[in-house]
């Protein structure tokens, strides 16, 4: 690895500023990373909704006692969401309501700087030092996207409640059934406290989606096929708000220009008073806030069953890709350091600072913005196996395409301070009003197991255990979304509660960790000024993630 006084003699662009007040320091500012953190926070907010947290919010019991291993073994109703053939199996007329409860805890230990980060911390920091270093954040408080109402509401329980439901109906003499659904494919969010070193990467985000209207048919072609599919119409909506700070070990943004007017000399020879002023590396220089949503977002899903025996059962489904088509609003507030830092520059360099591309010093920039996020496509198979008269086995395999995800797009509807410079610095990224977030997510594999017990006539126990691979690579693990590999453990009860009405319950609970070690993320401790253009405020930390959550559901199905 190069040496960090080696990069900045050779490529960085540096600004240089001296000490000044409160013995803040010099720094090496990124040009795009500061527009970058504001897309990257808001756009990896968006990506909670994904192969990370899929089904955890679904709300069927049966399904989450088995590991959600029921592609040949929908439940139900629900079967318009793990698979539309098994909408077929329904009799006469059936309706369903859930009843999920979630609790959701996120941590982060953040450890000490790599050797060579703390080199060049050293070398400009002049004894100031970092209060994120062997820090812990650590949250369970529950933020919420409400639909259509604006910015995050608090939510005033310990967990989240999310009550769904739906109905489906078989006309008499025909061999197909007609269904709709309401779930939550993702409804979380957190609250970070104001000093919690997590606050950089994410103080407060609401992420919500919503499947309203599901029309769904189920055919029974035969006594082996049963084919499905059904239409899909969901709300999808984005709230956050973060504390963004200039990390000092990327590359600068400030034209080598600069340097090049008096190579050599004391910052430009002392002609310059912004030489006096500085922006600390470790404290908050921009606050963001974002709030975009779409009432409408469409998916489609197919699946079919192939019963050749009463003991084994084949199942497969597919749901398409969608661009979600959000617009709403941003608000970015910067810092009185930042104005004093940047206004100065733009009043004593004219008309060489707007050359150059330069901040200007605003006190804050708001507006319209548009996001298009891409809900992936998904597939998943699997078989039910009756091993013995009172025992089923389910296995599934599951594929979700988060590598559709090598960048993300926002639009902002005027010019921003920094997309003028990201654009000469990253033109395939970035134009003056856009910019595109590389993600690089990957499409993986993921198995299920789930294990049911007829205990009785009217008891049914159910196992489940779901190793979930995490669609984010380790290069791109972060503090926003703290999840790696993770597992998911089940276990659940169906009871015949009487003639034509059941009863399923069910608890899970999951835990994922990741270790991020000093510059092995681009997304959050990166230590390469070259190939990094994302926000990373931890550059050059160790970082541990963990996730947990606890999953309590219930449902109530009747025939009316």
């Amino acid at each position: 690895m190069m040496k960090f006084d080696e990069l900045a003699a050779t490529k960085s662009l540096r600004l240089l500023f001296g000490p000044g007040k409160g013995n803040h320091t010099s720094f090496t500012l990124s040009s795009n990373a500061l527009l970058a953190c504001a897309a990257s926070f808001l756009l990896g907010a968006g990506s909670a909704q994904a192969a990370l947290v899929e089904n955890l919010t679904i709300g069927n019991p049966r399904a989450l006692a088995l590991g959600n291993a029921v592609t040949a073994d929908p439940p139900g109703v629900d079967s318009i969401h793990f698979n539309p053939a098994g909408l077929a199996r329904v009799e006469g007329r059936e309706g369903l309501f859930k009843l999920t409860a979630a609790y959701f805890n996120f941590k982060a230990e953040f450890g000490s700087y790599h050797p060579d980060a703390q080199a060049e911390i050293d070398k400009w920091a002049l004894g100031e030092t970092d209060p994120v270093e062997n820090s812990v954040s650590e949250t369970d408080e529950i933020m919420v996207k409400v639909p259509f109402v604006e910015g995050r509401t608090e939510w005033p329980l310990p967990m989240i409640i999310v009550p769904t439901g739906g109905a489906a109906f078989r006309p008499e003499g025909k061999e197909y059934t007609l269904g709709t659904a309401a779930f939550a494919p993702m409804a979380a969010g957190y609250v970070r406290d104001d000093d919690d070193p997590g606050s950089f990467m994410g103080k407060e985000m609401a992420l919500t989606r919503i499947t309203y209207f599901s029309p769904t048919i189920g055919f029974k072609l035969n006594d082996e096929w049963s084919v499905g599919m059904g239409v899909h119409f969901s709300y999808q909506g984005v709230s956050a708000y973060t504390d963004l700070r200039v990390q000092h070990l990327l590359l600068g943004v400030i034209n080598t220009a600069l340097d090049a007017l008096e190579e050599g000399t004391d910052c430009l020879g002392g002609a310059f008073t912004f030489c006096s002023a500085s922006v600390s590396p470790f404290e908050q220089s921009v606050t963001l806030e974002v709030d975009v949503e779409t009432p409408l977002s469409t998916t489609a899903a197919f699946g079919a069953l192939w019963e050749p025996t009463p003991w084994f059962t084949w199942g497969f489904v597919y749901q398409t890709e969608t661009t979600n088509r959000m617009k709403g609003s941003y608000r970015m507030t910067y810092s009185d350091d930042w104005q004093a830092v940047f206004g100065t520059i733009n009043e004593e360099l004219g008309g060489l600072s707007s050359f150059l591309g330069l901040p200007t010093g605003l006190a804050e920039q708001s507006g319209d913005a548009r996001i298009d996020l891409k809900t992936p496509s998904h597939f998943a198979t699997g078989i039910s196996v009756k091993v013995l008269p009172d025992w089923k086995v389910n296995i599934d395999a599951k594929w979700t395409d988060w590598a559709v995800w090598e960048g993300l797009k926002i639009e902002y509807d005027q010019v921003q301070e920094f997309s003028a410079v990201a654009a000469v610095l990253a033109p395939e990224y970035a134009t003056p009003d856009t910019l595109i977030i590389p993600r690089h997510y990957a499409s993986v594999w993921n198995w299920a197991f789930g294990v049911e017990h007829q205990y009785n006539d009217y008891i049914a126990l159910r196992f489940g255990y779901e190793p979930r691979k995490s669609s984010i690579p380790d290069d791109k693990q972060d503090v926003l979304l703290p999840i790696g590999d993770a597992d998911l453990l089940s276990v659940g009860v169906g009871i015949e509660w009487q003639k034509n009405s059941h009863i399923d319950l069910a608890i899970g609970y999951y835990h994922a960790q990741a270790d991020i070690p000093a510059g092995s993320s681009t997304n959050a401790n990166s230590m390469d000024p070259y190939n990094n253009i994302l926000y990373n405020p931890y550059s050059g930390m160790d970082i541990e993630t963990e996730a947990t959550a606890y999953l309590f559901e219930s449902s109530f199905t009747w025939q009316f």
